[in-house]
């Protein structure tokens, strides 16, 4: 992989996604609802996709990958309403949810591992040893709240 993809692929969205925790939190400060906050970050996202289709590859699918993306789009939704509940009513801390929540990695690991046969392409070893490093991790962080 070379320092393009990984600034694109990895560096990028990790900013994102981290400053896009705390926006959320922002937004529930300042009296959003659950629900108000995903239609307003819903819009967003299709304000989003239709740039890039009308600036970009166009509209280029299949029916399989509009289900697809539908699974994935109501799993995203669901998760993020859920932190924000967590954020906004259970008063949970960005700082102790970001980290517990980024675990996700595992189930993706896990899951792409089994569907696309990516196990050959691991090192389990490392796989292993990284798992319990970032469940140590997300277990040392959600009991860091005094």
């Amino acid at each position: 992989m070379n320092l393009k993809s990984l600034l694109i692929g990895g560096l990028l969205p990790t900013v994102l996604l981290g400053l896009g925790t705390v926006l959320m939190k922002l937004s529930m400060r300042e009296g959003s609802s659950v629900p108000n906050y995903l239609v307003q970050v819903g819009a967003t996202v299709l304000c989003v996709g239709l740039l890039g289709t009308v600036t970009g590859a166009g509209w280029v699918s299949t029916p399989r990958a509009v289900v697809f993306a539908a699974l994935m789009g109501l799993g995203w939704a669901t998760a993020i309403g859920a932190m924000a509940h967590a954020v906004s009513t259970l008063g949970v801390p960005v700082a102790i949810i970001a980290p517990l929540t980024n675990s996700n990695a595992l189930v993706a690991l896990a899951i792409s591992a089994l569907v696309f046969r990516e196990w050959d392409d691991l090192n389990v070893p490392r796989v292993l040893a990284g798992t319990l490093l970032i469940l140590a991790g997300a277990a040392v962080v959600a009991t860091a709240r005094n």
